[in-house]
């Protein structure tokens, strides 16, 4: 009896194990965005350089397309005192004119207005076209009237950059015509021989050129006095230089030159 009690308790546990079933958990799988990673080198937008229409005029010619430097000053109430006009006016000199491998006052093949304009090749040096007023001149330009220095500027068959030349006004006060002695004016904290230029050199881009002269083109370049920055104090306009070198330009043109002077 014992023994099929037993027998009978260890089938129905075979049969209980044999039904019974192993039920497996998998957790669901959980999906994530898939992360953005802003880069860490952008292209930086490109600004659209201004570039005013211009009429351009072949090359060579004599009536060359203008470009006319951005200025807001009035001229309409100025006096004109010229310095060149097909050549040089009486009381005006470029003897003082240095570094220079050729220079010719009355060239005819490239010209702004008029009959001739200066032809100029600098050395390899900074080459400097000097204009000074002479000792005879009887011409006396105070500064406290004249309000700019006018010119027409081109570099013929090459472009001429904005960055390639400067231009700068000098003065003195002790007489109304440059000598090359003349320490009368001085820059406060500024040693009196330093070799640093004393009046302020002032690039064409500062001069309101916004971009560099295109070949056979002319660039009316305006010196507002008024607005150099850094410029001495002194009583009488004497001279003005234009510096550049044969490596920036080879070679440029320089037309109808003057003085735009207030009334007395």
């Amino acid at each position: 009896m014992r023994v099929r009690l037993a027998c009978f308790i260890l089938c129905l546990l075979i049969a209980l194990t044999g039904c019974g079933r192993r039920v497996g958990f998998d957790p669901p799988t959980i999906v994530a965005p898939t992360p953005t990673i802003a880069p860490f080198f952008q292209e930086r937008p490109t600004a659209t350089p201004f570039i005013p229409l211009l009429t351009f005029t072949p090359w060579p010619t004599h009536l060359a397309a203008t470009a006319t430097a951005v200025t807001s000053n009035d001229t309409s109430n100025l006096q004109i005192v010229p310095v060149y006009r097909d050549d040089l006016s009486p009381g005006w000199s470029v003897e003082h004119s240095a570094l220079l491998s050729s220079l010719s006052l009355t060239q005819t093949n490239v010209i702004a207005l008029g009959r001739a304009a200066i032809a100029v090749t600098p050395s390899e040096s900074t080459g400097i076209l000097f204009f000074t007023l002479t000792r005879e001149s009887g011409i006396e330009l105070r500064r406290d009237q004249v309000a700019a220095l006018r010119l027409r500027l081109s570099g013929g068959d090459t472009p001429l950059a904005n960055d390639a030349m400067t231009i700068s006004v000098v003065g003195s006060n002790r007489v109304p015509y440059w000598m090359p002695d003349d320490n009368s004016v001085t820059l406060e904290g500024r040693v009196t021989d330093s070799a640093e230029p004393l009046f302020p050199e002032t690039r064409l881009y500062f001069l309101g050129l916004n971009r560099a002269i295109a070949p056979g083109e002319w660039a009316e370049v305006y010196v507002w006095l008024d607005d150099l920055i850094y410029e001495p104090e002194y009583a009488y306009v004497t001279g003005f230089y234009l510096k550049t070198s044969s490596d920036l330009v080879p070679q440029y043109y320089v037309d109808q030159i003057e003085f735009l002077v207030r009334a007395p």
